[in-house]
């Protein structure tokens, strides 16, 4: 008894199989590469093993970002060429099926594609790196009170910091370093001091200790009994943005405010870059060359560098008439090579 097979779901299976071989290591690849990023984090910050997990998750949307365009078009390319290769084409060709027909089932998918880059590009990243930059504040002020004994190169505020020993929140035999905005150096020392943390306040009480003012021709000193530093994490504190105020800030940059045209256009690689490679994927391998990956690596190169292009001098108009324009010479060249013999 003959099984009938939905043209779609034969597609579907073939191509998803195809873009998880590619998919998968990418991921690996680009996900080991931000970790080795993200270990730099650990000179400054102390983190554990679930905030590096958290960490990594404010980084996953770019990470997607930019291997799911790369692996579409590799799986395109890969799934066009064994159908080709084993001859399914041909006999689903044979059997009255229409190369476009076959091609715009994979016209959708590319669609669905650019929507979740766009969704990536545009929502889900500015809304991470806020996340991310509210963590690297959080950990900052954090470390600012854990002060280590026997360290050098620890802050408090703007105070280099160095305490000998510590004992339970006491900390022993400190001494403190600052250069003023007159270019004064400043150096304190205490016996003993402690942190004090009041909601957002965090004070540091210098207790029994000495001041000393450097200037080019002389030296001031005071004594004190008690001495206060205080530090109101509110003045620093990371405010986040909704998404449109996101880029309504970040086009008031010179330099930043094309960013949008770049995350934009790189969206639309999976559409642009279709037609472009059924070109040359779809074959006839008694007849026909295989040049489907020389065209892969240029159709993945060029994009990339147009983006590029058009985040330092690009324009709204430009970037909208680019991106149907490639469009359409991609499906030209698909009726040149294709249609008119399948």
């Amino acid at each position: 008894m003959a099984r009938r097979v939905n043209i779609s779901t034969y597609l579907s299976k073939n191509f998803t199989s195809s873009f998880l071989t590619i998919f998968l290591p990418l991921f690996f690849i680009g996900s080991l590469v931000f970790i080795i990023k993200i270990s730099t984090l650990t000179a400054s910050i102390q983190v554990n093993f679930l905030e590096l997990i958290q960490i990594f998750s404010y980084h996953l949307p770019e990470i997607l970002f930019y291997i799911l365009p790369v692996s579409f078009l590799v799986a395109t390319a890969i799934t066009l060429l064994r159908l080709s290769t084993d001859n399914e084409l041909i006999a689903l060709f044979s059997l009255g099926v229409n190369a476009h027909s076959l091609v715009k089932r994979l016209l959708f998918i590319g669609f669905l594609f650019s929507i979740i880059l766009l969704m990536l590009s545009l929502a889900l990243m500015p809304k991470a790196r806020q996340q991310f930059k509210a963590f690297q504040y959080e950990k900052t002020a954090q470390a600012q009170v854990n002060i280590n004994p026997s360290k050098l190169g620890q802050k408090f505020d703007n105070l280099f910091i160095y305490v000998k020993s510590k004992e339970g929140k006491t900390l022993r035999d400190v001494v403190i370093y600052q250069r003023d905005k007159k270019n004064k150096a400043q150096l304190f020392i205490a016996k003993k001091a402690n942190f004090d943390t009041n909601k957002s306040l965090i004070t540091l009480a210098l207790n029994n200790g000495s001041g000393y003012t450097f200037s080019n021709d002389s030296i001031e000193e005071i004594n004190y009994k008690t001495m206060k530093v205080y530090k109101n994490l509110n003045s620093e504190a990371f405010n986040y943005h909704s998404i449109i105020d996101y880029w309504i800030e970040l086009s008031k940059n010179e330099h930043k405010k094309r960013k949008i045209l770049f995350f934009f256009f790189l969206s639309f690689i999976p559409m642009m870059g279709l037609y472009f490679i059924a070109s040359f994927a779809i074959i006839n391998p008694r007849y026909n060359r295989n040049y489907a990956y020389p065209v892969l690596a240029i159709v993945t190169i060029i994009p990339y560098a147009i983006a590029t292009t058009l985040d330092k001098q690009g324009t709204p108009l430009i970037t909208i008439a680019i991106i149907p324009t490639l469009m359409i010479l991609g499906y030209f060249l698909f009726r040149r090579n294709v249609l008119r013999y399948f």
